[in-house]
């Protein structure tokens, strides 16, 4: 299987200007994986909701979104609420990734790193959390049934009645 993803949504926010380094990616991707379709997103992608149902259009039933979430007030609500909602927006699994947090995993935080705050989530396609990690370095082991994205996409049809503004 030969997939590549260049993130789409760029950092510029709170201060930071990605932009300045990075170029762009262009397209979503997805690969497919014992009869299962991924979707890719990276980090600042997850408060794009228009890429998570691109991607279910294109038959994604899970779309994984690795993150290096920085801390700050109010940031791992953020997390949460933004993984719970493009899991909501594109009636697919969403599984969050976040780096766990240097100081929770007993390392040294790297001046000038990028370090997360970790709270990794599987979350279901109704926006249920089936799993949640803590700060510090966890592996989270979930279930996932395609069928309940279909059961799911028939109860709540938000792909058919999106309408294009």
């Amino acid at each position: 299987m030969d997939v590549a993803y260049d993130k789409i949504h760029l950092y510029d926010a709170f201060g930071f200007k990605e932009s300045d380094g990075v170029q762009p990616g262009r397209s979503p991707a997805h690969f497919v994986l014992d009869d299962i379709t991924f979707g890719l997103a990276t980090c600042y992608d997850i408060r794009f909701p228009n890429l998570f149902t691109a991607h279910a259009r294109s038959g994604a039933q899970v779309t994984l979104v690795p993150a290096s979430w920085g801390a700050g007030e109010g940031k791992l609500e953020q997390w949460r609420l933004l993984a719970q909602a493009r899991a909501l927006d594109s009636t697919q699994y969403i599984l969050a990734c976040g780096q766990a947090d240097p100081t929770a995993a007993g390392v040294e935080a790297v001046q000038g790193a990028p370090t997360g705050i970790g709270h990794s989530m599987i979350v279901s396609p109704l926006g249920v959390p089936l799993s949640e990690a803590g700060s510090a370095p966890e592996l989270l082991i979930a279930e996932l049934d395609p069928e309940l994205v279909s059961r799911t996409r028939e109860l709540v049809p938000v792909l058919r009645n999106a309408r294009q503004l």
